[in-house]
């Protein structure tokens, strides 16, 4: 399958033209420029990843200039922001230091003049988070990139700057933390204008990347973790760079070859068939849901047109429109996802070919955020005290927990319907909660999840409880019909799980679950297991509350 060339060209064309510069000419002395990156830990996976995106700028560099020896230093920092990078900078004058890629010395490095600097940084000042979601917050960091840019500048002495924007923290575009990514980045737009700089525009290219993978497959990705890029990911960044410095045919060489390649992969056997679940506003009171699924087929639709209705059938779930007969379209769906994964199957045929695309819902979760704790250490014992409040007491008071919030001690928790997505930590796994999608999120906040759970007959369940965050403390606190089945440093726990035996009433069962965290990721998992023959098929699901059985 061949892609597009075309944006490779109108995404360096809108850097130079953000910085209010002339289309540039080739910047990297014909492959042989030194080229200074600094950054955080995506940086250091330029080089320490096996894809690393400065590894593809060397290979792509070769190709543009056979017989070249391109020289790209990553002095990338894991954790670091704007402002860590501003003290590396001070230490760096000097003291003699390494940060994540062996054998780059950071004093060393910066002693040396370098023909281009690129610093690329923003993510772990969204992902902390370093910086707030308020307009003074963002002055700041743009003030302290603004000196950090100056600094190095007089160290380095490049004859080119270039800031690239900070790529994706979710893969969410929309997401609480990418619109503050949006903001940040949008400053740093301005700075560059301001300063004479280039703009390289790594998070769009991210973003066009990952929206052409999701045509092919519903689940592609271009981070590894919701943060750090993945082979695609490194791909996007390397020729939003290339591009940006003028290196056309060398972004054309990642383009034609190596996405191409990956594009190809992903796509599988042809034709294909694609789609992406959007859940719409819904009552809280009500069980019924509806979601918008958008389809794609693969190109090969378009030149030959489709055989067959494009269909979603769905027991027990009403389907507008019935079909279609477009190569693209979209279908609204609504129903009552009261199964933990709720199946419906998307059909087309095209050119003659039938395919076949199963779509699972997951259940849903009623969650909030918004509570701020006093500060707390995972590194010291724990006080149960500090982590009880007004809703704590009316979960296991049996009373009504979402109204227990007293309007007196702050701003009133905003309840909202979470659907499980494969743009959050934890994938579209129905046990997952990640409050990314919920709020930006500050140190020491806490959230809520709560899920109503019906069973026909009594049983003993275990109850798996775990985390897939790379970075990050939580303290979670865990409740079964007011009763409490775990309270305890999550993140502390062997391989960051903990299963625990409870028991399910006949009827209704009310799960509820506090999570604290300290700062970076914010996500937990909380997952039903079978005992002994038992399968748990009988199980529903609901975000809207219903009484209980006994307590």
């Amino acid at each position: 399958m061949r892609v597009p060339l075309c944006f490779v060209f109108q995404l360096a064309l809108l850097c130079w033209a953000q910085a209010e510069s002339p289309t540039p000419s080739p910047l990297l002395k014909q492959g042989n420029a030194r080229v200074v990156l600094v950054g955080d830990s995506i940086t250091g996976q330029s080089r320490n990843h096996p894809a690393g995106f400065a590894h593809q700028i060397d290979w792509a560099l070769q190709q543009a200039y056979p017989g070249c020896h391109p020289n790209v230093v990553a002095l990338g920092g894991s954790g670091a922001g704007v402002q860590a990078w501003l003290n590396n900078e001070k230490r760096s004058q000097t003291d003699a230091f390494f940060l994540d890629v062996k054998g780059i010395e950071v004093k060393a490095a910066l002693d040396q003049p370098a023909d281009v600097l690129v610093i690329m940084l923003g993510m772990n000042d969204v992902l902390a988070p370093y910086v707030v979601d308020e307009p003074a917050s963002w002055d700041r960091w743009t003030a302290n990139y603004r000196e950090l840019i100056t600094a190095l500048k007089a160290r380095l002495k490049p004859s080119v700057i270039a800031v690239a924007t900070a790529t994706l923290c979710t893969e969410d575009g929309k997401s609480p933390k990418n619109r503050v990514m949006d903001a940040l980045n949008a400053h740093l737009v301005d700075l560059a204008r301001d300063m004479g700089l280039l703009v390289l525009p790594t998070n769009q290219t991210m973003r066009d990347v990952l929206a052409r993978g999701r045509r092919l497959k519903p689940d592609f990705h271009v981070t590894a973790d919701f943060v750090h890029p993945n082979e695609a990911g490194h791909l996007a960044i390397a020729m939003a760079m290339l591009g940006g410095l003028g290196e056309a045919d060398a972004a054309r060489a990642i383009e034609e070859q190596k996405l191409a390649r990956l594009f190809e992969k992903t796509a599988g056997d042809l034709p294909g068939l694609s789609y992406e679940i959007t859940p719409l506003p819904a009552a809280l009171d009500s069980e019924r849901q509806s979601f918008r699924i958008h389809y794609w087929t693969n190109r090969t639709a378009i030149a030959s047109g489709i055989s067959a209705p494009v269909r979603i059938s769905a027991l027990g779930w009403g389907v507008a429109p019935l079909s279609l007969n477009t190569a693209e379209g979209e279908f609204i769906v609504t129903g009552i996802p009261d199964h933990l994964e709720n199946r419906l199957r998307l059909s087309a045929d095209v050119a003659g070919n039938p395919i076949t695309r199963d779509i699972t819902i997951p259940a849903p979760w009623l969650a909030t955020t918004g509570v701020l704790r006093k500060s707390w250490n995972e590194r010291q014992p724990l006080n149960p005290a500090m982590f009880r409040g007004p809703v704590e007491e009316a979960i296991e008071q049996g009373r009504d927990f979402i109204a227990a919030f007293d309007p007196g001690q702050g701003q009133r928790l905003a309840w909202k319907r979470y659907f499980p997505s494969v743009n959050f930590t934890g994938g579209d796994s129905p046990n997952s909660v990640d409050f990314a999608a919920l709020t930006h999120a500050r140190t020491f906040e806490a959230g809520y999840g709560a899920r109503w759970i019906h069973s026909d007959r009594e049983r003993s369940v275990g109850v798996q409880i775990s985390t897939q965050t790379f970075a990050g403390a939580m303290e979670m606190a865990l409740w079964l019909n007011g009763g409490e089945i775990y309270s305890g440093l999550l993140t502390g726990e062997p391989g960051k799980k903990k299963t625990v035996e409870a028991h399910l009433h006949a009827g209704w069962n009310t799960m509820v679950f506090n999570l604290n965290h300290i700062a970076w990721q914010w996500q937990c998992s909380i997952h039903l297991e079978p005992m002994g023959d038992d399968s748990l098929g009988d199980l529903r699901y609901s975000a809207v509350p219903h009484e209980g059985g006994p307590r």
